[in-house]
């Protein structure tokens, strides 16, 4: 069934247009993998054979980028859930705005939905990282500098990416956060040149979760603690306590406390004033390092910027 969807681009529908359809397609209950899904959409709409070959620059059909873009919305809104790689699931709350029958569906429709709230306050968080002098540049500054406006979506982008890549390690079981986050300090370079890495812990252990041994004869160890907590459950002053119990048995003065959520006041001063060194990394740091250490994540696109050689017009 076609429908008249006014919000489109060279006869394509934009993401808005193409949210509805994905609902439409998924409403009856049933698992389908994305490339399921976009053609299904792309079907609903009637999009021709002639629509269906415009591409984005970088070669992928626009339809199957805008229908792919349209799921990763609705899983952070809460409205899909991916149980598996690739396959989503309609929600109760996916059926309500199914049922409603749009046209269109934006990303400030979705903030009637706490999962969608919650996801762009964590990149608004994230976006007030950025650095002073960033945070100094004047509007007309960016509206007249293309390369500030590029580093700008750079860092939007980057803060969309590290708030999805938070999302997958609370979706994650508490033994793969574990290894990600052994995976992330060996990246950072703890294990020096012929230090070793090693995953201890289970779900439940109370213990150590891993260790990084920075020389081989193993007197330099940093320990490591993982927690995977939901967002809503900070870690408190206790787990911080066992921890340093832990590795006070084992004479270690070198241990780092990572959480997927974040700590509470408490948590922090009881790491402050311990006798071992004890770092806390909380989610939002987590995700940052992940990023800028290439963990859990890939290169998507490079751009080249070009200027005028003035040198080569400079003549004798």
């Amino acid at each position: 069934m076609a429908i008249s969807v006014p919000t489109c681009e060279e006869g394509i529908p934009t993401i808005d247009g193409f949210r509805p359809a994905v609902l439409a397609v998924m409403s009856d209950g049933a698992a389908r993998k994305v490339r399921d899904i976009r053609e299904a959409a792309a079907d609903y709409l009637g999009l021709t054979e002639e629509q269906r070959q415009k591409s984005i620059p970088t070669g992928q059909p626009i339809y199957r980028n805008r229908a792919a873009w349209a799921c990763s919305s609705f899983v952070k809104a809460g409205l899909l859930s991916r149980p598996s790689k690739g396959v989503y699931v309609i929600t109760e709350d996916g059926k309500v705005v199914a049922n409603r029958q749009l046209a269109k569906y934006s990303e400030a429709d979705m903030c009637e939905w706490p999962m969608w709230q919650q996801y762009q306050s964590e990149i608004a968080q994230r976006r007030g990282h950025t650095s002073p002098s960033a945070q100094q540049i004047s509007a007309d500054q960016v509206n007249e500098d293309p390369q500030i406006r590029i580093d700008q979506l750079v860092r939007d982008v980057n803060a969309e990416v590290e708030t999805e890549l938070r999302q997958m390690l609370f979706d994650s079981s508490p033994e793969f956060f574990e290894k990600a986050v052994i995976e992330l300090l060996w990246a950072m370079g703890y294990g020096g040149h012929s230090g070793t890495k090693e995953h201890l812990g289970k779900s439940g252990d109370g213990g150590v979760d891993g260790v990084i041994r920075q020389d081989p004869l193993g007197l330099q160890n940093v320990y490591v603690q993982a927690k995977r907590y939901a967002q809503n459950n900070p870690v408190g002053r206790a787990p911080i306590h066992e921890f340093a119990g832990v590795m006070a048995s084992k004479a270690a003065d070198r241990g780092v406390f990572i959480t997927s959520s974040t700590f509470t006041k408490a948590a922090l001063e009881a790491a402050k004033y311990m006798r071992s060194n004890i770092v806390l990394i909380d989610g939002i740091q987590l995700t940052s390092l992940m990023l800028a250490y290439g963990v859990g994540v890939e290169k998507s696109q490079t751009v080249t910027l070009y200027r005028v050689d003035q040198d080569f017009f400079a003549e004798e």
